[in-house]
């Protein structure tokens, strides 16, 4: 009997799982011409850990992280991290703030953490036109 109820419970687990969309939080870039791909759920959680601790921060920190302006105008939220080949972190997909829910590709090196209210976030120099400018996240096909 305890076998049936600890395979049900695996069989409940693997099934909430499957149902996750953790993993098209971490991409892989594509390509040219490609579309970006998932990660295995694995992989993707090592490379954001990684990718958060780079950035001196947990990794639900930075799943959590806003973009914000130096003068802490709530700019997005990031929604995706996007991995080069290698597996570092080049691109956060950033949902911006405002109408239609845009999301762009924020290279890395446009943000840095801050420390916001007790809040880790990121931090930019580019304005809400700049990043309105970036080319637009398209999404894995799933």
């Amino acid at each position: 009997m305890s076998r049936i109820v600890a395979l049900a419970a695996l069989s409940i687990t693997a099934s909430v799982a499957a149902c996750s969309d953790r993993d098209d939080d971490v991409v892989q870039a594509p390509a040219p011409g490609a579309a970006p791909a998932s990660l295995p759920d694995r992989q993707a959680d090592v490379a954001a850990t990684n990718a958060a601790l780079a950035l001196g921060m947990t990794r639900d920190q930075l799943e959590d992280a806003d973009i914000v302006s130096r003068a802490n105008a709530d700019l997005g939220d990031v929604e995706t991290l996007v991995l080069d080949a290698s597996g570092a972190l080049t691109h956060l997909v950033v949902e911006l703030n405002g109408p239609g829910d845009m999301k762009v590709l924020v290279p890395v090196a446009d943000v840095a953490p801050i420390d916001s209210n007790g809040d880790k976030d990121l931090v930019t120099d580019l304005t809400p036109g700049q990043l309105q400018a970036l080319p637009a996240w398209t999404p894995p096909a799933r």
